[in-house]
């Protein structure tokens, strides 16, 4: 048993090929495959936030600080935020108000549009991406540590791929 909120892989695995079965009569297939990117996605935002965690720091909001900061000024509308972590707007409010509440970020009134409000990083933003930057490339490495080159060069390659594929359908009806 862990002590994450994410269930074990073998257990939604389980979940999963017993509501297909009791669906459509069928075995998982490549549905698997689904159940194994999800899962490696909430694994990496959580062993990436334990990493944060000493910096009071989770991935997500991390995310949100490296999209700013990669702008020239730093700034950008929640908005924008959303789609570039694939967040609701719901939960961008309340990812940003914790970012402005700890100081590390601020809104600002937007230059060409007064109405808009955007988020910008402050001094104390910036700093703390500076330190927490290499601590997080540095424990990467370490997780992509046992593969060889050649295998990361084709997951890479093979991840490059399914989004191209799944952009080209995004939006096609059914």
């Amino acid at each position: 048993m862990n002590n994450s909120s994410i269930p074990d892989f073998s257990e939604l695995h389980d979940l999963a090929t017993r509501a297909h079965h009791r669906a459509t009569g069928e075995s998982l297939g490549r549905v698997s495959i689904n159940i194994l990117l999800k899962h490696v996605t909430a694994l990496l935002g959580e062993v990436l936030s334990e990493v944060l965690r000493p910096y009071d720091l989770c991935y997500k909001n991390y995310l949100i600080m490296v999209m700013l900061y990669s702008r020239p000024d730093s700034t950008a509308n929640p908005s924008e935020l959303c789609t570039g972590i694939a967040e609701t707007r719901s939960n961008m409010t309340r990812l940003t108000d914790d970012l402005v509440h700890r100081g590390w970020a601020q809104r600002v009134t937007n230059r060409e549009d007064r109405r808009r409000i955007d988020l910008s990083l402050t001094p104390a933003g910036e700093a703390l991406l500076q330190v927490v930057m290499p601590l997080l490339r540095a424990h990467i490495a370490r997780i992509y540590e046992p593969f060889a080159e050649a295998e990361l060069d084709q997951m890479e390659h093979l991840l490059h791929k399914l989004v191209l594929i799944l952009e080209a359908q995004r939006g096609a009806s059914a």
